[in-house]
């Protein structure tokens, strides 16, 4: 999982940043086992919005960190969405679903970036991660 979020991003060309935007010079991200991974957008040209976190094994609660991750279609979208499809591809029978408030449409970006940087996804992945999405998105 970790070596796929760094290949999803050295694959993008959006500035990825740590979970501590507003730090000057900008962190790194926070690509471990232990602790997870916690990334934003670049705050310093409008990039950042919500920190997107998942999870590591010590299971720990960061300041902000939520069972969500909004990410206002800034730039970095593409980035949460890559790794979230590397996470359900990777946990599927643990994990189950992802949910989005978003449709299936929207993770196009996400899914060629995941596709392109890791593996290309096989058709039952495709339509299991499509049902997940638009079964759990929430209805107007």
């Amino acid at each position: 999982m970790i070596n796929d979020a760094r290949r999803i991003m050295a694959a993008c060309p959006v500035t990825i940043c740590g979970p501590n935007i507003r730090e000057k010079p900008p962190g790194l991200p926070v690509l471990n086992e232990t602790e997870g991974i916690r990334l934003n957008g670049f705050e310093a040209a409008g990039e950042a919005y919500e920190t997107f976190h998942l999870r590591g094994t010590d299971g720990s609660n960061y300041p902000g960190m939520a069972e969500s991750c909004k990410t206002d279609n800034k730039p970095y979208d593409e980035v949460v969405t890559a790794i979230l499809i590397a996470a359900v591809v990777y946990s599927r029978s643990s994990v189950g679903g992802v949910m989005s408030d978003c449709n299936w449409s929207h993770w196009s970006p996400g899914i060629h970036l995941f596709e392109m940087a890791v593996r290309p996804l096989t058709e039952d992945e495709k339509i299991a991660l499509e049902l997940d999405v638009e079964s759990m998105r929430p209805r107007p």
